[in-house]
């Protein structure tokens, strides 16, 4: 199984953990705004925002770093075993490090889509039927 097969699994499996939750609405903004993020702000800033925002935010850099291969370490969970481990990276472990997330994070992108699709779609508008009276 290559890297990118096992991210897509294990991403796969934690957007349905959320399917149904309280926090489906959250959960499927953080994992759309992921991807932009990491390539407009960088990992270290973007970590550092979706940690500080909620405890879905904690949840989803956890559930990002140890769908990347991170485990929980002492009494540091695998989000801040991430942001460590990007704050302290020489410059090459860092763009590594950040072109690995971007890719896990699209990941979540494309399973939120298609697994929590229902959730915040506004209405479409049914196509007119030639019925209306609309300017008479």
């Amino acid at each position: 199984m290559t890297r990118q097969q096992r991210w897509a699994k294990l991403a796969l499996e934690r957007v349905r953990d959320h399917k149904g939750k309280g926090s489906e609405s959250k959960y499927k903004t953080l994992c759309m705004k992921m991807p932009a993020l990491l390539k407009q702000s960088g990992l270290v800033q973007s970590l550092a925002f979706m940690r500080a925002r909620d405890d879905i935010g904690k949840v989803f850099c956890d559930e990002l770093a140890t769908t990347y291969g991170l485990l929980v370490t002492n009494d540091k969970s695998a989000g801040e075993v991430l942001q460590d481990q990007a704050q302290n990276a020489e410059l090459p472990v860092y763009l590594v490090l950040s072109r690995d997330l971007i890719e896990v994070s699209v990941w979540f992108r494309r399973f939120t889509q298609s697994e929590l699709n229902e959730v915040d779609q506004p209405q479409q508008a049914q196509p007119d039927s030639g019925d209306s009276h609309a300017g008479t």
